[in-house]
């Protein structure tokens, strides 16, 4: 059996249980380099060597800033960067934070702790 298989849906009842998954964004740059701000929503980029589909349901437990805030985020998979990508980019998926007072208030949070270093990043964990 391989890896693959480990990690794929057995039936309909676990294809809807979403991936759980826990990020933290303690500094500025951490958080720059891994947020999505061109994602409809927002979303942030969560290294993972599993086998995921775009759609997927996934929850992140994220860790926002010194204070480490915490947001649970029932989010869906919207980007995937698999092991065999270009460069030195990592494996893994972009998450979009879902349309709720949690997205936003994540969104806001990550926003206001990076400011204007968006605008500035040349490159990040996605782009």
């Amino acid at each position: 059996m391989t890896s693959n298989l480990i990690n794929k849906p057995r039936n309909n009842k676990e294809a809807s249980r979403p991936w759980m998954l826990s990020l933290t964004l303690g500094d500025k740059n951490t958080a720059a380099n891994l947020y999505m701000p061109f994602i409809k929503g927002g979303g942030v980029f969560v290294e993972s060597d599993k086998e995921y589909n775009l759609g997927d349901p996934v929850f992140v437990l994220l860790t926002v800033g010194e204070e480490a805030k915490k947001f649970p985020i029932n989010g869906k998979v919207v980007w995937i960067c698999g092991a065999n990508a270009r460069g030195d980019k990592a494996q893994g998926i972009g998450v979009q934070f879902p349309k709720d007072d949690s997205g936003e208030g994540v969104r806001v949070a990550i926003e206001q702790m990076i400011g204007k270093m968006q605008n500035s990043m040349k490159k990040t964990a996605t782009l």
